[in-house]
């Protein structure tokens, strides 16, 4: 009998000790998202040293690496749009067109953290490049395919977007992109499963001029 009794007694511990464990892993996981938001703050932060986030009216990010480089003909058009309240993606600008992997980890870290509190519905990697003379570079917008991830109608209703403001698009497998950043953004739309992520290359010509940068921008929102 006194051994049934404390059998008993065993189980009604582990039963206690299994309850309190319950108790402690859910405080664990609500501080966890607590904290998320100020993970991102510090990615922010940290981040700041070379590149910045620039908050958007939009759920959608543009990353620009090479608009915080001396020069660079993005920069200035960024810049020269922003404050016209135009319903623009939030911006992280950086200096790094190597897009190493520090820079690719804390954006990553930075999307993931949700800046602003909701999901993020697209990240877009935009970049420009000296396009061949053979083709009129004075209104060409290439789509990076490569690496992607997209739902179909998405990709089709931003070409009818691009097209009606006055662009030719083009579509490229690597040629004038593809690189570090935009696979690691496509790795995670896989595991999140409900963000669009596309490279997008503009000529010389269009990225210097800030009226048709304000314009893709725009357009992006749709997404």
């Amino acid at each position: 009998m006194s051994s049934l009794n404390e059998h008993r007694s065993l189980l009604q511990e582990l039963e206690r000790t299994e309850t309190v464990l319950n108790r402690l892993l859910k405080k664990i996981s609500n501080v966890s998202d607590f904290l998320r938001p100020l993970e991102h703050s510090l990615r922010a932060e940290d981040f700041s040293s070379s590149g910045s986030y620039v908050p958007g009216t939009s759920n959608g990010i543009v990353c620009v690496l090479s608009s915080l480089i001396k020069g660079d003909p993005l920069s200035s058009s960024i810049d020269l749009i922003r404050g016209k309240g135009l319903k623009l993606p939030a911006i992280i600008k950086g200096s790094d067109r190597n897009e190493t992997k520090s820079t690719c980890d804390t954006i990553l870290k930075i999307i993931e953290g949700k800046p602003g509190g909701t999901p993020i519905n697209y990240v877009i990697n935009l970049r420009w490049a000296n396009l061949p003379s053979i083709v009129d570079d004075t209104n060409l917008v290439v789509i990076g395919k490569r690496f992607h991830y997209r739902k179909k109608r998405d990709l089709k209703k931003l070409q009818t977007r691009f097209e009606e403001i006055g662009f030719q698009v083009l579509e490229d497998v690597g040629q004038f992109g593809g690189g570090p950043l935009t696979y690691r953004l496509t790795e995670l739309a896989r595991k999140l499963g409900n963000m669009t992520v596309l490279e997008i290359t503009l000529s010389h010509c269009i990225a210097e001029n800030h009226d048709r940068v304000a314009e893709i921008l725009e357009s992006l929102t749709i997404l």
